[in-house]
């Protein structure tokens, strides 16, 4: 009996934690009461504050479970670094911005964070978030100084110059393709988007291109 009070607890709270999702993407975060999401979640606001003190800390509860998107997408990955860093890496970047594309949960929870929150200071902070969730600086770090031992990219590539461009790209497409996601195909168009910005690294030798005509 013990057991399922606390396996009918535990659905109750990710129950709460889904609706928040929902109703922060499309209200924002400072528009959105525990109210709404009592009712989205079809509970009472005293099944709320059973789990929550407080919308910051269901909204911290958000990111805390949330994994980070290389691992969510690891197992849909063909290539293998040891095989060929650069189509590892080019596969990696081409499969995340397809996840976003056709995932909405995924797409919620960025919308949140790009054009949905007012952090405070009960709130895990932007930069923790995107650190919690983003691509792993040090793994792609390793990855592009193994593309370079490998003759792959050219030697004269500022690693920590190209990091900082690869970052600058990811967040620009995806902010702007989720303020209006009617503007260009994500999906469609992530491989040669990601073409276009693997070309800075000044590549020695091009992969081979196929593109998914899928949508």
């Amino acid at each position: 009996m013990a057991r399922k009070k606390k396996e009918e607890a535990q659905k109750t709270r990710q129950q709460l934690i889904e609706a928040a999702i929902g109703q922060f993407a499309t209200r924002g975060v400072t528009n959105t009461t525990l109210t709404d999401i009592a009712d989205a979640a079809h509970v009472t606001r005293g099944a709320v504050y059973w789990h929550f003190s407080s919308k910051s800390e269901l909204f911290n509860a958000i990111w805390e479970q949330q994994l980070p998107l290389r691992e969510i997408i690891h197992d849909r990955l063909l290539q293998s670094q040891n095989d060929d860093p650069l189509l590892f890496l080019r596969e990696q970047f081409i499969t995340a911005l397809q996840y976003i594309a056709h995932e909405p949960r995924q797409c919620a929870l960025l919308q949140i964070l790009y054009h949905k929150c007012e952090f405070n200071d009960d709130m895990i902070s932007e930069c923790e978030i995107r650190k919690r969730i983003g691509f792993n600086y040090e793994h792609l770090r390793t990855t592009l100084e193994l593309c370079i031992a490998r003759n792959i990219i050219s030697p004269q590539v500022n690693i920590d110059l190209a990091l900082i461009v690869f970052h600058g790209f990811f967040s620009g497409i995806i902010k702007n393709w989720l303020m209006n996601s009617d503007s260009f195909n994500l999906y469609q168009q992530a491989p040669a988007l990601v073409d276009n910005i693997l070309e800075t690294l000044h590549i020695t030798r091009i992969p081979p291109v196929v593109y998914d005509a899928a949508s």
